[in-house]
């Protein structure tokens, strides 16, 4: 299989990567040409090398804006797309992956819908979980791709589903966080050990995965990027919407927004989703100790 890859940030280097460790003939492009050559990976310089020469293109890439705007330019590029099949693994709106297959379809390719669950270290590990809509025939072809980035793949079948469950997914990583990051704090100001209150938790009801991934960056108060308050702020937006749109009460994700909002006004929108937990400590008026 001959494969491109459109996107470098954070999730796409290391996914990138671990398809040409694992043997795949790979090409690289980016709309900023300095991360491609940065990466260390086969890149091309130009949109249309990428096209003209690969088999299955993969996009990973910030969200629906960025998926439009790339989809847009290689269909309306002069390469012929017939009988290739595109991937796009970024976390969209349901309604943009459904519009993107039929303009992809249209053109003479294939189009499969396949976000991912999980951050930066799981994709450095091959560990992500991936969801897939598409046609069942090309998700089968492309398997060995999803089974070299991920250690659990879901086939959920028409577009749009796959989208839809990547972010109630998120709604539970931004609620669950919320939760864990009123705790802390809530131990914190009561006079507990914050060591102990994690420690703890993560022994009782706050026993998570989400937890174990992020208790030290919580006790050291380092929000090294993994997963970013904007990306996660984007993903909330999507869900809802879609909430709205079927009059769901989306309780819980309202909140977790609100604090997303309130990180973001804080200048932490670059920081780990982890950082809102120093909106509990403005909300305290907990003075950190020195």
């Amino acid at each position: 299989m001959k494969i491109g890859w459109i996107g470098l940030g954070h999730m796409g280097v290391p996914m990138a990567n671990n398809l040409h460790k694992a043997g795949f003939d790979l090409k690289v492009w980016n709309r900023t040409l300095s991360k491609a050559k940065q990466s260390g990976l086969p890149y091309v310089e130009k949109l249309e090398d990428l096209l003209s020469d690969r088999e299955i293109i993969i996009t990973m890439l910030f969200g629906s804006d960025s998926v439009e705007e790339i989809y847009s330019a290689i269909i309306n590029s002069k390469i012929s797309l017939k009988g290739k099949i595109f991937i796009d693994m970024t976390t969209i709106h349901p309604e943009t992956a459904k519009k993107t297959a039929e303009k992809v379809i249209k053109s003479g390719a294939d189009f499969l819908e396949a976000p991912v669950l999980g951050s930066v270290k799981p994709a450095q590990e091959g560990k992500l979980t991936i969801v897939v809509s598409g046609d069942k025939e090309t998700f089968e072809k492309c398997r060995k791709i999803f089974e070299t980035l991920g250690e659990n793949i879901f086939y959920l079948g028409d577009y749009g589903k796959a989208s839809t469950m990547k972010l109630i997914n998120n709604t539970v990583l931004g609620s669950f966080m919320s939760v864990i990051s009123e705790a802390l704090i809530f131990g914190k100001k009561a006079g507990l050990d914050p060591e102990n209150v994690v420690e703890i938790l993560s022994k009782g009801a706050g026993k998570s995965g989400i937890l174990e991934a992020k208790k030290e960056n919580l006790l050291k108060s380092d929000y090294t990027t993994h997963f970013s308050v904007s990306l996660l702020h984007k993903d909330i937006c999507y869900a809802l919407d879609i909430a709205k749109s079927i009059n769901y009460p989306a309780v819980m994700t309202t909140q977790a927004f609100n604090l997303l909002n309130s990180a973001k006004a804080n200048n932490l929108a670059d920081k780990d989703f982890s950082s809102i937990i120093e909106i509990y400590k403005k909300l305290s008026n907990l003075k950190e100790e020195t």
